[in-house]
């Protein structure tokens, strides 16, 4: 007996979280169209793969524990600074 391929899809669904202003400008884009939407999204994906360097990309996960141990440096040399001129 030939076993049968199921239905649907061949790719796992991906979801992404976006602020609602940028969501709402890109629904604008598209014209209020979600397939459209999701079209626009794969291919702004796709053209920043294209661009980016393995190393580049790696930075947007790096990116933000940079940035706050940055502010708590910041924070600390604010404090430290403070309390010599009292």
């Amino acid at each position: 007996m030939a076993r049968r391929k199921k239905a649907g899809p061949k790719y796992k669904k991906i979801s992404l979280s976006v602020p609602k202003s940028t969501y709402y400008i890109l629904l604008g884009i598209a014209q209020g169209d979600e397939k459209k939407l999701n079209k626009l999204i794969r291919g702004i994906i796709e053209d920043k793969f294209a661009e980016s360097t393995v190393e580049e990309l790696q930075m947007y996960i790096a990116k933000p524990e940079r940035e706050t141990e940055e502010k708590e440096e910041a924070v600390e040399e604010q404090m430290e600074e403070q309390a010599q001129t009292e």
